[in-house]
């Protein structure tokens, strides 16, 4: 089978369409850090991207990357992280494809080049969240796929507008997965398979509640937010709430209660002030000293 790879062609407006009916909602979340809109296919995608962004060591997010059918850059490559480095380049799905035995598997579409002339270009494949961090080794990047349960790996993806979800095993899901990880796996990326049961739900809860604070103003000066978060630390494990922790640095700092609560979830946020991710986070109670590490948990999602 001859296939031929058409930048202009396998890049453009069909991959909308594609992507568009997941039989989830879509949801965009603002990201201080990455000061854009973090666009989600997925309630199980909108919950390990809250999980990434409250990593300190992340800097960059790239969901709904396109995976390069010719052979393409790194990710790094000619990035401000990447400057002066050197990155394996990615052979593309195509070559990946044809490595694997599979060519004619590979997903296409029948393309117009104009002047009476037709044909095969490899439809892209679309990744779930493509992590960038950064470590004492330098920068990397880390590839999540992300689906609800482990059988979904081997259902069809997002289907096209109109066309009746099928909920049977596809046996292109797994070659589609496979061929992904080996493109990743060729520019020493790793790729993690997630599962929307694997996140724990309370801690999921917090970070989305803390997410909700991230990127609030903060009107307190900083000699008020350092002294807001010694006071707060002084409060975890004792025996009064949250909201009385609140009110009395309030007093004590000429600072109304909202303001204080800003620094206080930031802070939290931020990793400044350590509680317990794993139980309701509620300002009618005890802020609870942190016994289990959200990020030790799933460290290794986030691994080389």
């Amino acid at each position: 089978m001859k296939v031929v790879v058409d930048t202009d062609a396998y890049a453009a407006p069909w991959i909308s369409v594609t992507i568009l009916r997941s039989g989830d909602p879509p949801t965009a979340i603002f990201s201080a850090k990455l000061d854009r809109q973090v666009h989600l296919l997925s309630q199980p995608e909108t919950k390990a991207a809250y999980l990434a962004l409250f990593h300190p060591a992340l800097f960059d997010l790239h969901e709904q990357r396109v995976l390069p059918a010719a052979p393409a850059c790194h990710p790094l490559q000619g990035s401000p992280a990447g400057s002066g480095l050197r990155f394996p380049r990615l052979p593309g799905t195509i070559a990946i494809a044809e490595s694997l035995g599979a060519l004619k598997r590979h997903k296409k579409v029948y393309h117009n080049f104009g002047n009476g002339e037709f044909g095969w270009v490899p439809l892209p494949y679309i990744g779930d969240l493509l992590l960038f961090l950064s470590d004492a080794d330098g920068p990397y990047c880390v590839n999540w796929n992300i689906k609800l349960t482990e059988a979904d790996y081997l259902r069809p993806g997002p289907r096209p507008l109109g066309r009746v979800l099928r909920r049977h095993q596809d046996p292109d899901a797994e070659l589609r997965h496979l061929i992904e990880e080996a493109l990743y796996r060729a520019g020493g990326i790793r790729t993690v398979r997630l599962t929307g049961s694997q996140l724990d739900e309370g801690l999921i809860a917090n970070l989305r509640d803390l997410f909700g604070w991230h990127g609030r103003e903060q009107t307190a000066s900083e000699t008020q937010r350092l002294a807001v978060v010694d006071m707060m630390r002084a409060g975890i494990g004792g025996d009064r709430p949250a909201n009385l922790l609140v009110h009395d640095a309030a007093n004590a700092l000429k600072l109304s209660d909202y303001e204080v609560m800003v620094v206080l979830y930031q802070a939290i946020w931020r990793r400044e002030l350590r509680v317990d991710l794993f139980s309701p986070l509620l300002m009618t109670k005890r802020l609870v000293a942190e016994s289990d590490d959200p990020l030790q948990r799933y460290a290794n999602w986030f691994g080389r």
